[in-house]
């Protein structure tokens, strides 16, 4: 299963990127990216990192209830789990993070695992709060609208049903129970820990101050990346109003959930290319702002991937085996 979830993202991709360069004038393009202007990026940049702390942060409020993780290492974990998602399928860098976290900070996998998972539920909350605010100031074609829609919906179930075990966990655990006699497949006691582990996990949401702390440690941080599209347009000599900045921050990032090649190459493009049409910029100095803005991700991710693996004692072969790890744990806990 996860073969064939690998190959049709890289097939998405590369039908992406030849849709991309069948109608691209490569001089045109090459044009765009001559005239970029590179001190703009320097800003850009530091956006990135301060974003790259913003996540961390809200990272440790979701572990405030499995005890208390230091800042900087939860910062370095960050770092090397994107990484990872930019270089390896499957976004194996969340699962690298998270068992980093759980061997560094003792606490268990799944529980450390759920946190990331409202990591992202929250992070799509706070992409279509923002998309919602930006409609009045954008006139966005229904094609657009119903699949945000759908991710808005799904999103919001999956939150629900969160909050309902953070706020009930005794009731979730009985519930489990009773399916479990009913179900006799699911009497097991690893699966009995992880479903324990899992309600844990979850219990920061049990609190409105955590919720509304989680939430709006997410918008700031999808705020400051729409500041690093403002910037980077700049750069590249596009005048990107702001709410159009950020309108491609939302869809660009609501465009990850499709299945792709690592860091989502060619998909990514493609929407930023399909976006910035509706603002009447060119094919060309759009693809040029999308490889520009890819580029500075990249430089950015792979500095503070590295300075973070060099700060943590990780090399390759360490790095290898915590790959390796949290898969082989799995496969030992489902044969008790």
């Amino acid at each position: 299963m996860k073969n064939w979830r690998t190959w049709a993202g890289v097939l998405i991709s590369l039908l992406c990127i030849f849709w991309l360069v069948r109608g691209t004038n490569p001089r045109v393009l090459y044009d765009t990216l001559r005239r970029t202007e590179y001190q703009w990026l320097i800003p850009v940049v530091l956006l990135y990192a301060g974003g790259m702390w913003v996540r961390a942060v809200r990272w440790q409020l979701l572990l405030r209830s499995s005890g208390s993780v230091d800042l900087g290492r939860l910062f370095r974990w960050s770092n090397i789990g994107y990484l990872i998602n930019n270089l390896a399928p499957l976004r194996l860098g969340d699962v690298l993070r998270g068992y980093l976290c759980s061997e560094g900070a003792g606490i268990n996998l799944v529980s450390v695992l759920f946190t990331l998972v409202v990591e992202r539920l929250a992070d799509v909350v706070a992409l279509v709060l923002i998309l919602v605010a930006l409609l009045p100031r954008v006139d966005l074609p229904t094609r657009y609208l119903a699949p945000v829609l759908w991710i808005a919906l799904a999103a919001a179930a999956a939150v629900a049903v969160m909050i309902l075990v953070a706020v009930r966990p005794r009731w979730s655990l009985d519930w489990f129970d009773r399916l479990a006699r009913r179900f006799p497949a699911l009497d097991r006691p690893w699966l009995r820990r992880a479903v324990h582990s899992a309600v844990k996990g979850l219990a920061v949401l049990g609190s409105g101050n955590s919720v509304a702390g989680v939430l709006g440690w997410s918008l700031v941080a999808w705020l400051a990346a729409g500041l690093q599209y403002y910037w980077t347009a700049r750069s590249v000599g596009l005048a990107l109003p702001a709410p159009a900045a950020l309108l491609l921050v939302c869809l660009t990032s609501l465009g990850m959930v499709v299945p792709a090649s690592p860091g989502s190459l060619g998909v990514i493009e493609s929407i930023t290319v399909l976006t910035l049409a509706l603002f009447g910029v060119g094919r060309e100095v759009a693809l040029g702002y999308a490889l520009v803005l890819r580029a500075v991700s990249y430089v950015t991710l792979f500095g503070l991937g590295l300075v973070s693996l060099w700060s943590e004692g990780i090399d390759l072969q360490h790095l290898r085996q915590a790959l390796a790890r949290p898969t082989k744990q799995q496969g030992d806990t489902e044969r008790e």
